[in-house]
């Protein structure tokens, strides 16, 4: 990656691409959001432990791990055009399934079927950022296109408990399905792009990384597992161990929303114009074991509590998740880490398994031995991250000695 002096610019970049880049991220990611902001109603609902709570976004993110081998190859394959509306069709049918979705199996599985489109994701949105993007300014399109995950926690927060009090948990997923169609519209009537990024000889068979690109995977691995267990926990934590209600233990993941997506900007811009990101992915990944400190201290100091959970919520956010969009901005600038979707998904792989094998994990340990255990093993995972990182700093930059894909 190399430094541009060029200043940095989105004027040249058409509104409505960037905000379908957005809904891109943001639509299929809404899942786990949603579970954790109507955690409450849907334990009481579809009486539910924490441990089955946190299988439900694993549902959807263990498709979207396995699928992440393929959907890359599919894309390089297919062309973004297309693969972009296999994904909001794929969008609007889980939702509307989720609608209609009576018992826990069926939600389940409604939500299982959105991994089909949030393995998509990165792939689709990192191949139309390379054909259509000039290189100069990918790096804050590509933090304002990651944002649209913590968009997705912020409409989340702040809108769905509210609809749910009023109409049933139901109707609060039901308003998706349309923003899906009109998405879907909008990217059909995008016009097709050159494919000239390797896509003539990509197979669908996957390929195995390199050495760095496969350290990248691990610290991709942590982050997914520690922003899985906060965000799909956060809100039901601070509504029964510290006794917040409903509508404002979801509006702490609202406040995770708003800080991901400052975050997600800045550091992509800042990454951008350095020629070796890794640094900066170490110190993101340990700043974000140090805020997850926060939450387990939020449990040891009831009087600190509400403000504890504030900050540290609010640190993961403005810390972990920009570590992740960082990556994805390192997939897009290098060519030799192979055909962007097919790199894309390899390190898209690696984050969804951990969003799959967290909340599980970490709902188990909340019913076991309480939440301070599923905050300690988020303070865990963080670590892990920042050994990945320190690896990856000390191979150089990664994308120097990982073979083409």
């Amino acid at each position: 990656m190399t430094h541009s002096t060029n200043k940095v610019t989105v004027a040249r970049v058409p509104a409505g691409l960037v905000v379908v880049l957005m809904l891109a991220m943001a639509l299929p990611m809404l899942v786990l959001y949603a579970v954790g902001a109507l955690g409450p109603q849907l334990v009481t609902d579809l009486s539910v432990s924490r441990t089955e709570l946190g299988v439900l976004p694993a549902t959807g993110f263990a498709v979207a791990a396995v699928l992440s081998l393929w959907s890359g190859r599919i894309v390089d394959r297919v062309g973004s055009h297309s693969a972009g509306t296999i994904l909001f069709l794929v969008v609007a049918m889980s939702f509307t399934a989720m609608t209609f979705a009576n018992g826990f199996g069926l939600l389940a599985a409604a939500i299982a079927l959105c991994g089909i489109a949030q393995a998509l994701s990165n792939p689709v949105t990192n191949r139309i950022i390379a054909e259509r993007i000039p290189a100069q300014t990918r790096g804050v399109v590509v933090g304002i296109k990651q944002s649209g995950v913590q968009l997705a926690a912020l409409a989340a927060g702040l809108g769905l408990p509210s609809v749910a009090a009023l109409w049933g948990w139901h109707a609060a997923l039901a308003w998706v399905t349309p923003v899906a169609l009109v998405c879907l519209i909008a990217t059909v009537r995008l016009p097709h792009a050159p494919r000239a990024l390797g896509t003539q000889n990509a197979g669908h068979a996957p390929a195995a990384p390199g050495r760095a690109l496969s350290w990248l995977l691990g610290l991709q691995l942590c982050l997914g597992a520690g922003l899985a267990a906060v965000t799909t926990f956060v809100a039901l934590y601070a509504h029964q161990d510290l006794g917040i209600s409903d509508a404002s233990a979801a509006l702490v993941l609202a406040g995770f929303g708003i800080s991901g997506i400052v975050s997600r900007v800045l550091w992509t811009a800042v990454a951008g114009h350095r020629d070796d990101p890794l640094g900066l992915q170490l110190v993101l990944a340990l700043c974000a074991a140090i805020a997850a400190g926060a939450l387990w201290l939020s449990g040891q100091i009831p009087a600190a509590g509400p403000a504890l959970v504030w900050a540290g919520t609010i640190g993961v956010g403005a810390t972990a998740v920009a570590a992740n969009a960082v990556s994805m901005l390192i997939v897009i600038n290098d060519r030799r880490l192979g055909p962007v979707g097919h790199a894309s998904a390899l390190a898209s792989c690696g984050f969804f398994a951990g969003f799959a094998a967290s909340p599980p994990l970490a709902g188990l340990l909340a019913d076991t031995a309480g939440f301070g255990a599923t905050w300690a093993l988020v303070i865990a995972v963080f670590l892990l991250a920042t050994a990945c990182a320190t690896v990856l700093q000390r191979l150089g930059h990664a994308t120097a000695t990982a073979p083409p894909a």
